[in-house]
């Protein structure tokens, strides 16, 4: 007798494991899991690549404000020369990189100033600054007022 209950057990388990399987096969819980898995590491990339570019493009609004600046203060007379123009520039712009390059001239009155810099050293994550040789140039004028 107590041989037929522990059969009836095992037959009983089996019984209950093999439902048990087809209920978690048939389940839709862990498919999420999959689709996540495969597309959160585009996700993750698209989002640096934004910010980055959203960092670079304010960065390069912070240095048409130093060069508009520069040029001001020339144009008033603050600067007497060119190189304390550039001077200026660079100066300033050492906060965000250390290889500006500054040239300012004038010409007819209009005084012009161009930067260069690196995207290296404008972006966060690195990742569109690791492709060489791309820097960021930007342009400013004025008119001298003296």
């Amino acid at each position: 007798m107590l041989f037929g209950f522990s059969e009836w057990v095992v037959k009983r388990i089996n019984v209950l494991s093999a439902c048990r399987l087809r209920r978690l096969a048939r389940r839709q819980d862990g498919a999420v899991t999959v689709e996540a898995v495969l597309w959160v590491p585009f996700f993750v990339i698209l989002f640096i690549i934004l910010t980055d570019v959203s960092i670079i493009f304010f960065n390069q609004s912070r240095i048409v404000r130093v060069l508009q600046d520069a040029n001001r203060n020339m144009s008033i007379g603050r600067f007497d020369t060119v190189q304390q123009t550039q001077d200026f520039i660079v100066n300033t712009l050492n906060a965000l990189s250390f290889s500006a390059e500054a040239t300012t001239s004038i010409t007819a009155g209009l005084i012009s100033s161009t930067v260069t810099v690196p995207v290296g050293d404008l972006d966060v994550f690195g990742l569109i600054g690791s492709f060489a040789g791309i820097s960021v140039t930007v342009s400013a004028q004025h008119l001298s007022e003296i």
